[in-house]
């Protein structure tokens, strides 16, 4: 069996470093790149993967816009014979954006959209995060952040160690879960059939609605939780129709 690929980016593949700029506010406009931000000790976006996927820059004073250009060819590997055809695509083929941001610098907005590439974000301090995904999963890491926005279809959404003051998540089929966190205000989840996970996340208040799932509390069943000082006001909302959701 013989795989080919276009003729057209055969071989043709870049790794090379986009930008040293500095920015305060970035915006995303991805399709199918992996995309991984992270803290470091200077800026920087590099790019890896197939030369026609290389995506677009613009500055707009503290604005830096990255668009990924819509390809025609189909990536990988394929072989077609009558109505049977394979198609093999790797990481290489998809590509992956890696930005980095100097660890003492507090970003104004990142907004980051994809269809199908994963998303990745460490060690970051943001005022505000806005995050849409189709079928790609979102992963946050030790993040800080005053005001978050995330949407996916069936994508999952991992939190771990993310410090939050306010926030609204919503999932279709996808999964989501909040691991060694903190929420300030208040935080709502809510998802269609995917389930919610939440552990060893400091909050005062739990409040879990199923339609046909199961809510469990620290082990136990229920729907509300007041944990520690009455006067605190913090709470994480979980709702879901058809998922469960777990608090431990």
């Amino acid at each position: 069996m013989f795989f080919n690929t276009s003729e057209k980016t055969k071989n043709e593949y870049v790794n090379e470093i986009l930008s040293n700029d500095s920015f305060t506010d970035l915006k995303l406009d991805l399709i199918d790149l992996d995309l991984k931000i992270k803290a470091g000790d200077h800026f920087e976006v590099h790019y890896r993967g197939p030369v026609d996927k290389k995506p677009s820059l613009v500055f707009n004073e503290n604005l830096l816009e990255i668009k990924e250009p819509k390809v025609e060819r189909k990536p990988g590997k394929f072989w077609k014979k009558g109505i049977i055809e394979i198609n093999i695509v790797t990481d290489k083929d998809r590509g992956e954006l890696v930005i980095t941001v100097p660890e003492d610098q507090h970003l104004h907005m990142l907004n980051a959209s994809s269809v199908s590439g994963d998303s990745r974000l460490e060690n970051l301090k943001l005022e505000t995060l806005m995050g849409f995904a189709v079928s790609g999963d979102l992963d946050l890491k030790n993040i800080e952040v005053e005001d978050t926005k995330l949407t996916t279809t069936s994508g999952d959404i991992d939190c771990t160690n993310v410090v939050v003051n306010k926030g609204k998540v919503k999932l279709i089929s996808g999964d989501f879960k909040m691991k060694n966190s903190e929420v300030g205000d208040e935080v709502k989840v809510s998802t269609t059939s995917g389930d919610t996970l939440v552990e060893n996340t400091k909050v005062a208040q739990y409040q879990l609605s199923t339609l046909s799932g199961d809510n469990s509390l620290f082990g136990k069943s229920g729907a509300a939780a007041q944990i520690g000082d009455e006067n605190n006001k913090s709470r994480l909302i979980l709702s879901t129709l058809s998922g469960d959701n777990t608090v431990r």
